[in-house]
């Protein structure tokens, strides 16, 4: 499935921050919103989720009985872009071998709040699932993530493509919504769920969980982070944004990292109360004695400026001096020096993650994409005293 041919953009010049923000923001997706467009406003809504679980690799094919403009985008949008180069691909395995569980868990956790440090993704986020009900988004975000790490992920045989293909149908939905509300603001918002917001999240996954996988301790070579940011080049392809935007290269990447998390994340009343719920989440699935490390943790990959901005609650719990030689041996399998503590929350962190998912499904939470057919109205800021009870306690 993967054919080497010359690469179109190897020579283009990479655009800056300000360049993308003002290409992007105001940029949907002609082709997935024609798509949507036509589901919505047929009634099909529930038809086409029920016949997305009919899709899980692409080897299945598009069922006969698919709506004509669906059809044809699952078939336009399936095919390896002509820019893959199949050495670089062949390099994905090379980080996923060792960190994919360190990955999986810093996306699914310092990565999910990344998402909300943006005031309009927040805001987006906000109107699309219940606050106390975190486990389906963060279920189906782990599926994208894990299916990453597949050997099948780049081949006929992958379920990341057919996930891909979904996504950028569920985020034409909640962008047409959006649109045919009359209530959101373009104007200072720009394009809900716009390809920005999709090459940030992009950015947040990839750029940002190297970082923080440092900031935590876990050492990965130039190699590795190569091949996992190629992985997010390609899925950043097949969720729609133009190839003509990403970067190419790892420096190139962070360089714009840097400086969308410099500019774009801010305080928001929205991404206060989706970090609360998230680490309510997490908390669930520890033992009472560690459940302060979460915030911990997130401080700790975050960094304590950005924590602040969605209110990581300040703890004197201690992950321990030894924290980058616990964290290296406890998700990498290398032989390293122990802290009982920290390895104790990344182990149960770790297992968290697969938890979710697990625990979705069997409450029938669906796990897989699936399109919605409204968006809430906007949720007043909390007043202090609800915003107290929203947010965990610190522990000092």
């Amino acid at each position: 499935m993967v054919r080497r041919t010359p690469d179109p953009l190897e020579d283009a010049v990479a655009p800056s921050y300000p360049e993308l923000r003002k290409i992007l923001k105001p940029m949907g997706d002609p082709l997935a919103d024609a798509v949507v467009a036509d589901i919505l406003d047929s009634g099909a809504v529930d038809d086409v989720n029920q016949l997305f679980r009919r899709i899980v690799t692409v080897e299945d094919g598009v069922p006969p009985d698919a709506p004509p403009l669906l059809r044809d985008y699952l078939e336009e949008t399936r095919q390896m872009p002509s820019w893959v180069d199949p050495r670089r691909v062949a390099g994905i395995s090379t980080f996923f071998k060792r960190h994919k569980a360190v990955a999986a868990t810093v996306q699914a956790t310092a990565g999910l709040v990344g998402t909300y440090l943006s005031p309009v993704g927040a805001k987006t986020l906000h109107s699309t699932h219940a606050l106390d009900r975190p486990h389906r988004r963060l279920s189906q975000s782990t599926r994208l993530f894990m299916g990453m790490g597949d050997e099948d992920a780049f081949t006929d045989h992958s379920k990341l493509i057919p996930t891909c293909q979904k996504v950028r149908l569920v985020h034409a939905a909640i962008r047409q919504l959006h649109l045919r509300s009359g209530r959101w603001d373009a104007e200072a918002d720009g394009m809900p769920v716009s390809q920005y917001y999709t090459a940030g999240a992009a950015l947040v996954f990839s750029a940002g969980t190297l970082d923080a996988m440092g900031r935590i301790g876990v050492k990965t070579t130039q190699a590795e982070q190569e091949g996992f940011f190629y992985a997010w080049k390609i899925v950043s392809h097949f969720l729609g944004v133009p190839d003509e935007y990403t970067p190419d290269s790892v420096s190139e990447a962070h360089a714009l990292w840097d400086a969308s998390r410099d500019q774009e994340w801010a305080h928001s009343e929205e991404g206060v109360l989706l970090t609360a719920a998230s680490i309510r989440l997490y908390q669930e699935y520890l033992p009472a004695p560690v459940r302060p490390a979460v915030p911990a943790f997130l401080r700790r990959a975050l960094s304590d400026k950005y924590a602040d901005l969605v209110e990581v609650p300040k703890s004197a719990f201690d992950l321990g001096a030894d924290l980058a030689s616990s964290a290296t041996s406890l998700l990498t399998s290398t032989p390293a020096a122990h802290n009982v503590v920290s390895d104790q929350v990344l182990g149960k962190l770790n297992e968290a993650v697969e938890r979710v998912g697990r625990d979705a499904f069997t409450a029938r939470h669906d796990t897989e994409p699936q399109l919605t057919d409204h968006v809430d109205d906007p949720v007043p800021a909390p007043r202090t005293e609800e915003k107290l009870k929203a947010t965990p306690r610190s522990v000092h």
